[in-house]
């Protein structure tokens, strides 16, 4: 009988072929590798909605073990967490629009998107959900607040860091930092009279005291209900002129001009945050919002070595396993992934390459990877202290010449330790 680990197993070890394999391939499968003979037929009533319900249970179960037993090594002195977030997207086939519409038009008929955030400090996965295209990040935002804790600071992208996001934030003790939305106005408050910011005049000045980043304090709105910092970053004029030079034709599409305020923010980089001076500071926080693109980093290790999107014509229930099968391998590896590197920081004073360290799981190691943990604790150890082993030998993050990694940032930006003693980097 096909039961639920052997279900598993058959979707995760051999998620990568899913895209390709027909039901004929996978039960054949269970047959040469699992001893059960099955009608093709058979194991497509499987794919049903208790299926994805289970898969989904494992993900979850999986996500909250990691949750409970995970074991920092880090501490940070200015935050308890470090969260970011982003979704990912991708097509599917058209004959599943009417469960997971895509933005429609010339556009995809049928998109999946997945939500995810994580802590940069300790690996900690706090949300990964799947949803259709218009389930836009706007609206999760608010949805997920409660994933914040007091001490907290949430680094995300604009689409997620509207004021009711930014508000709920506060409430719940957290911080932020973000861009400042391309057509957000801020305003001060002046002689008693409430003024809005001018850019153009910001610009000016800068250009003329040869200054090249300066900090104000502002409100989000004329009711002065929500009180920011906000970085301003004058840009290398060559940046700005690319910036320009791409907004003049879009603009030309779309038979517009240019405004003075469009024209004199595109010369900046705007930054807001609620944290305050003595643990985010206008030297470091552009910096720290690049921490963001760890995230970016990621999907695309999803998608050119888990291959998550790459999907076939199924129906809704198949390719709902499908997804949460790969989700679950991709949070397992994360977790063998995040303690190689935390052991590898504490104990060597080097990082791991995510992207080289998922290749190796991925090729060589993904059978392995199942025996050790179906045969036990003691077996899953051991798999873990060998792959350190390998990793320091195969694995090490190394430093291109003239870029900052995401561990060099953080070390350079926060005050980290490891096992109570502060560890410092060679810049």
């Amino acid at each position: 009988m096909l039961n639920g680990f052997t279900f598993l197993c058959l979707l995760t070890i051999n998620s990568d072929d899913l895209a390709s394999e027909s039901l004929n391939d996978l039960v054949t499968k269970l047959e040469l590798e699992h001893g059960i003979n099955m009608k093709k037929q058979s194991l497509d009533e499987r794919f049903n909605q208790h299926a994805v319900c289970f898969l989904k249970k494992a993900v979850s179960e999986l996500l909250n073990k990691h949750c409970s037993n995970v074991v920092s090594l880090m501490d940070c002195d200015q935050f308890k967490r470090i969260l970011i977030k982003d979704s990912v997207c991708f097509q599917i086939d058209d004959s599943l629009a009417e469960y997971f519409p895509g933005c429609g038009g010339s556009g995809s008929k049928a998109t999946v998107r997945i939500q995810f955030e994580y802590d940069l400090l300790s690996g900690t996965i706090v949300d990964l959900s799947l949803h259709s295209f218009v389930e836009q990040d706007a609206s999760n935002s608010t949805m997920t607040l409660d994933v914040v804790n007091e001490g907290d600071l949430i680094i995300r992208d604009l689409a997620y860091m509207h004021i009711t996001a930014l508000q709920g934030i506060l409430s719940r003790l957290g911080d932020f930092l973000c861009r400042l939305q391309t057509c957000r106005q801020v305003f001060q408050l002046r002689d008693g009279e409430i003024v809005k910011l001018d850019f153009a005049g910001i610009v000016q000045s800068m250009e003329n005291y040869q200054v090249d980043k300066i900090e104000e304090k502002v409100f989000l709105d004329q009711k002065m209900t929500l009180e920011v910092r906000l970085f301003i970053y004058l840009l290398p004029l060559n940046v700005y002129q690319e910036r320009i030079r791409k907004a003049q034709l879009n603009a030309k599409k779309k038979g517009r001009q240019l405004s003075r305020e469009f024209k004199a923010r595109a010369r900046l980089n705007l930054f807001i945050t609620s944290a305050s001076g003595d643990v985010l500071d206008l030297e470091s926080a552009w910096k720290a919002y690049t921490l963001r693109w760890q995230i970016e980093l990621g999907f695309k290790v999803w998608k050119s070595l888990w291959k998550i999107d790459k999907v076939k014509k199924v129906k809704k229930e198949r390719l709902e396993c499908y997804i949460w099968s790969k989700l679950f391998i991709i949070v397992l590896s994360l977790h063998i992934l995040w303690i190689t590197h935390n052991l590898m920081r504490s104990r060597y004073g080097c990082s791991l390459s995510f992207y080289k360290a998922t290749k190796t799981l991925i090729s060589s190691l993904r059978h392995k990877l199942k025996q050790a943990f179906s045969e036990g604790a003691s077996s899953t150890v051991q798999f873990i202290m060998d792959f350190l082993d390998l990793s320091l030998r195969r694995h090490v993050l190394e430093k291109k010449k003239g870029s900052n990694n995401s561990p060099a940032i953080l070390f350079n930006i926060f005050r980290l330790r490891y096992d109570g003693e502060v560890i410092s980097i060679a810049s």
